[in-house]
């Protein structure tokens, strides 16, 4: 049988969610039944890992303009010549140039991703507007649109007005049981420097307002304020990082930011609780990391978090945008006698529920059904 060709379309190169994704399907897809290759707006560290994966790339600056002719036309070239049967969009302005440019072109099916909802993005309100509006209008032209939790796919229909059947929801997925640290907690803290007899509370991510860390550093600054045997790691890189590490300073946080790493597994593992602030989410493949690794989670109850945490259970969920909350819960879990149990119940929910296979053969399961519907593969 001679492999499908399948184009993913990537909004960004850079190391998120998304792009974490699309990886995981360019490296875990089956290569006997797809032939993937994947259209990029720039170079970034997407594209290293592609190309270490032999996956062709093709760069046409769909992030350059909100609106972009000369995008759409060279996304249009770039189907013309790469003819694929299947081609899947990630982000908003991506499955917005993809449908149409896909439709014109004459590909054959046509599959969005919706990662996140535009609603919980820090954004200007004609921006939302205008790609809310982009998306309710160029829907009819995707066979369907692929949700990663099911709270994303409620947005869709509920918020932005998208037909319901078009909607399918694949969770997403890690593999829990090779995602493992490679060197023990001790001596992770001995390399970041954090002080003896301290409980590490750790935060990791991109540093954009959608993340919430000013909430997070105002949650740190009160627990500060009553104890002191916190230490808190801050994870990750991003435009807001500057401001962050002065506020930190201003607020007395004891703590450590440690730009991005590469070595996740093994930085998670040295934490005695993970926190996720965030004001919006899909489904983030953090969390899914520190409850593999068995970590007792506190997360905001955005997006897809609560399909994933069981509040009381594998850690404790919270209001958006409160430190309060987000402080007592921390608290609540460092002290709590059954903390272990807690990490242990996380590590068994994704090991049954929210695993890298469940997801990838729930795509390959969305690319043959689309097939089949065509009549272009009996499957």
């Amino acid at each position: 049988m001679t492999p499908v060709p399948v184009v993913h379309i990537a909004e960004s190169t850079g190391w998120a969610g998304g792009e974490r994704y699309l990886l995981a399907l360019a490296r875990e897809l089956d290569r006997k039944r797809f032939q993937l290759s994947v259209i990029v707006p720039d170079d970034g560290p997407l594209v290293e890992r592609l190309h270490a994966l032999d996956i062709e790339t093709c760069r046409v600056p769909l992030n350059d303009r909100l609106v972009s002719p000369t995008a759409l036309r060279a996304l249009l070239r770039a189907l013309a010549r790469l003819r694929p049967i299947i081609v899947q969009s990630h982000g908003a302005r991506s499955n917005v140039y993809t449908r149409l440019a896909a439709r014109y072109a004459g590909v054959p099916i046509v599959l969005s991703t919706v990662h996140n909802s535009l609603y919980d993005y820090e954004i200007a309100g004609w921006r939302r507007a205008l790609y809310v509006l982009a998306e309710r209008v160029t829907s009819p032209l995707a066979d369907r649109i692929i949700a990663v939790s099911e709270a994303i796919a409620r947005d869709l229909v509920e918020r932005y007005r998208i037909e319901a059947g078009r909607t399918v929801v694949v969770h997403n997925g890690i593999d829990p049981w090779t995602f493992r640290p490679t060197r023990g907690a001790a001596a992770l803290r001995h390399e970041l420097r954090v002080p003896g007899g301290r409980r590490v509370v750790l935060m990791a991510g991109r540093m954009t307002p959608q993340k919430g860390w000013d909430v997070l550093l105002e949650a740190a600054a009160r627990l500060g304020a009553a104890r002191d045997d916190l230490f808190w790691l801050l994870v990750g890189d991003g435009p807001l990082r500057p401001a962050l590490e002065r506020r930190a300073a201003e607020l007395g946080v004891s703590g450590s930011f440690t730009g991005a790493r590469a070595d996740m597994a093994d930085v998670l593992g040295c934490a005695d609780v993970v926190v996720l602030a965030s004001r919006s989410e899909g489904l983030p493949f953090t969390l899914l990391e520190a409850m593999a690794l068995g970590k007792p989670v506190v997360a905001t109850r955005v997006g897809g978090v609560a399909e994933v945490v069981e509040d009381g259970r594998s850690g404790r969920l919270v209001p958006r945008d409160d430190p309060g909350a987000l402080a007592t819960a921390v608290a609540a879990v460092i002290d709590a006698p059954d903390a272990a149990a807690m990490g242990a119940r996380g590590r068994a929910r994704v090991q049954t529920a929210f695993t890298l296979d469940s997801m990838v053969r729930g795509i390959e399961r969305v690319y043959a059904s689309a097939l089949q519907a065509r009549e272009l593969v009996h499957a």
